[in-house]
């Protein structure tokens, strides 16, 4: 038995997407670098969400706390961060390989649901940000109890003895 398989315009398109995204991968020209040649710092970030609201954690290693911004504007985060110079100012040196970008980096986040600007937390540690944004009460999920009500009663019938 012969199986014949039809043309498949959309899977042939999600190969070719394929095909570029390892090229750019293998590439040796990398996206965070600048046209300069110099590296453009990038500040990587996890954002998850839970029942109270957004953790965002960033990695901002070699980064003092003094050297963090952080912002709220509506249901926006901007983080500024300013990573430090990997070599002292005015000294000269010949790159062999140069990879840690340094000098300001941001990133904005915007979320879904309405955040309590009042209450976001930030704390850095080991070169770890971690800030909690909490969410407006009104928008957290709420769990409503349900009641039975009761039914109305029939008297129940007597037994009579005789």
């Amino acid at each position: 038995m012969t199986m014949v398989t039809r043309f498949d315009p959309l899977h042939e398109m999600i190969s070719l997407r394929e095909a570029m995204n390892r090229l750019f991968e293998q590439s040796v020209v990398r996206p965070l670098w600048h046209l300069s040649g110099e590296p453009r710092p990038q500040l990587p970030l996890d954002v998850y969400e839970s029942e109270q609201g957004y953790v965002v954690r960033a990695l901002v290693p070699g980064v003092r706390p003094d050297d963090i911004g952080l912002e709220v504007q509506g249901q926006s985060l901007l983080i500024r961060v300013s990573y430090p110079a990997a070599v002292e100012e005015g000294r000269q040196v010949h790159w062999l390989l140069h990879e840690i970008g340094s000098g300001p980096c941001e990133r904005v986040v915007t979320f879904e649901r309405p955040i309590d600007s009042e209450k976001v937390e930030a704390r850095c540690e080991h070169g770890l940000l971690t800030i909690i944004v909490p969410v407006v009460a009104a928008s957290r999920p709420r769990r409503i109890s349900v009641t039975a009500a009761e039914a109305e009663r029939q008297p129940e019938p007597q037994l009579v003895t005789a």
